[in-house]
């Protein structure tokens, strides 16, 4: 649970909204107004999908865009299901979304995940601007990344037509970093931008404070193997938090009493969920050095990085770290001020108005 100065969770629209946000026929009456150029009134974004509204990404967008004064309304319908019972669920939720009275929107942005969403929001967007927060390619992450799929697969191939189409169509692709915007963009999509991912503000407000005994803390993740092999060799004891074990509204905590966080340690073109929250938090972190994380954090100031898959270099970064209380508290302030600097809710939000509003102006 949250300590006493954290804020309470924020409230989120869900589903239809009332009739009296809807405007007077559900479509146009903003675009109406003379000198329509958004700033005698908010932005109004229609956040569109059967995207996963307890997901970080969702979450911190939201929260991000209504600190700036961006109203979003969500227009969402839950999947509840996987493989090809999970495939029909979203064909009949976008049904339903599809059917309803539309609100009174300035733009549409389909959240994540919201790849079969996108050819749906289109359509509802109806020329107005479409924004797609991707994050990351759907064939790369089931086949390269996970490996559900073959290659060669049948399967493979209608994730790549997913894809195509969910970056041809939008005006606006994001994703987390610019590493992902420059691969999206090779795959199709007109146009891409990245906005960090950030922390969810009203979770990660603890104060960092390690617990006796000391350790270091990971969130189980692809990466967790060398994480286990590094911690086989080295004194400092080693916590692996596996999928569901912490409660969500209890990670802020875990995350302040931990000695150190551990990030993950695959290449990636992504920054881990688990690095925003240690950095808000004020936590030091070790992760890999990739050419994502490069974009935020600077080894030795901020952070420590060490070459992904080694667990020799992840051992001895720890160890490191552990002896050297003065480091670390450098480190995690330092790690901290770049958070608040480039990843905060407020920094999040200003980036995403910036590029609503170059969308708008399109």
């Amino acid at each position: 649970a949250a300590g006493d100065d954290c804020p309470g969770a924020p409230d989120h629209d869900g589903g239809a909204p009332d009739d009296d946000r809807a405007g007077n026929n559900g479509h146009g009456s903003r675009h109406d107004r003379p000198g329509h150029d958004h700033h005698g009134y908010p932005v109004r974004a229609l956040y569109f999908g059967t995207y996963d509204r307890a997901h970080a990404r969702n979450v911190n967008a939201i929260a991000a865009l209504r600190a700036v004064g961006v109203e979003v309304v969500e227009w969402q319908a839950p999947v509840r299901s996987s493989g090809l019972l999970g495939a029909l669920s979203v064909v009949a939720a976008e049904w339903r979304l599809f059917a309803q009275r539309k609100p009174d929107f300035d733009v549409v942005i389909v959240g994540y995940p919201g790849h079969f969403d996108v050819p749906r929001a289109h359509r509802v967007a109806r020329g107005r601007p479409l924004v797609f927060d991707a994050v990351l390619s759907l064939e790369n992450e089931l086949v390269s990344v996970r490996r559900h799929f073959r290659d060669r697969s049948a399967a493979a191939s209608v994730l790549r037509a997913v894809d195509f189409r969910a970056f041809r169509l939008p005006n606006l692709v994001v994703c987390g970093t610019d590493a992902e915007a420059r691969y999206l963009s090779q795959l199709g999509a007109r146009q891409t931008a990245s906005i960090f991912l950030g922390a969810d503000d009203d979770v990660f407000c603890e104060t960092w404070s390690p617990a006796y005994p000391f350790s270091a803390l990971q969130i189980a993740d692809a990466s967790t193997g060398v994480v286990r092999d590094a911690a086989r060799q080295i004194g400092t004891p080693v916590r692996i938090a596996e999928p569901g074990e912490i409660a969500p509204g209890d990670r802020g905590i875990a995350i302040a009493h931990a000695g150190i966080v551990l990030g993950s340690f695959n290449q990636s073109r992504a920054i881990p969920a688990v690095v925003f929250e240690a950095l808000a938090t004020g936590a030091p972190v070790i992760t890999a050095d990739t050419e994502a994380v490069r974009e935020l954090l600077t080894d030795g100031e901020s952070a420590v990085l060490v070459s992904p898959e080694s667990r020799g270099a992840l051992g001895e970064a720890i160890e490191q770290l552990a002896a050297d209380e003065t480091l670390r508290t450098r480190i995690a302030a330092r790690g901290q001020e770049v958070f608040r600097a480039q990843a905060s809710r407020r920094v999040l939000g200003e980036r995403w108005r910036e590029l609503l509003d170059q969308t708008l102006r399109q």
